[in-house]
C-alpha cells in the first residue's frame, strides 16, 4: 500500500495558516490600541464641548467705573453676572495692562442672581488715571469669556 503525499497542497495549507494567525496576531494588536485612542478621543471631545456649553450660559457685564481721587488713587469697577451659572473673575485689564493690586483678590466668584447670593462685586483696583482721559476696561473669566468696557475719567 502506497500512501499518497502531496507535498505542494501541505504548504498551501501551512501558508494559509500562517497568514491568518498573522492576521489575527495583528488584530489583536491594532484593536486594543484603536480602541483606547477612540476613547480618548471621545472624553477630550466631550471636555471641550461640556466647557463650549457652559461658557455659552456665562454672561456678565461691567457696569461701572468710579474713579477715586483719594491718596492712593484707584478705581472702583462694578462687575455683575447676568448669566445663568457662577463666574469667577480671573484677571482685570486696563489699558491693556493686566492689574494685580485689586481687591478683592482674584480670582473672585460672582454668582447668579438667587436669594442670599450677591451678584456684583466691586473690584478696587489701585490705579494712578488722569483726568480727561478714556480708558478701556477688560474683564476675563475663567472659562475665557470676557466683557469689554470704556469710561472716561472726571476733568
Amino acid at each position: 500500500m502506497r500512501i499518497i503525499s502531496n507535498k505542494r497542497a501541505i504548504s498551501q495549507v501551512f501558508s494559509t495558516l500562517i497568514i491568518v494567525s498573522t492576521l489575527f496576531a495583528m488584530f489583536a494588536i491594532i484593536y486594543p490600541w484603536s480602541i483606547s485612542s477612540l476613547t480618548l478621543s471621545q472624553s477630550r471631545a466631550n471636555a471641550w464641548y461640556s466647557s463650549q456649553e457652559e461658557a455659552a450660559q456665562e454672561r456678565f457685564v461691567m457696569e461701572m467705573a468710579y474713579f477715586n481721587s483719594t491718596v492712593p488713587e484707584s478705581i472702583d469697577i462694578y462687575v455683575r453676572n447676568v448669566g445663568d451659572i457662577d463666574i469667577q473673575v480671573v484677571s482685570i485689564y486696563i489699558n491693556d495692562s493686566v492689574q494685580s493690586t485689586i481687591d478683592p483678590a482674584l480670582p473672585e466668584q460672582i454668582y447668579v442672581n438667587t436669594e442670599g447670593n450677591n451678584n456684583i462685586i466691586k473690584f478696587n483696583v489701585a490705579y494712578t488715571w488722569e483726568n480727561d482721559k478714556t480708558y478701556r476696561f477688560i474683564i476675563v473669566s475663567e472659562r475665557g469669556q470676557k466683557t469689554v468696557f470704556e469710561s472716561n475719567s472726571p476733568s
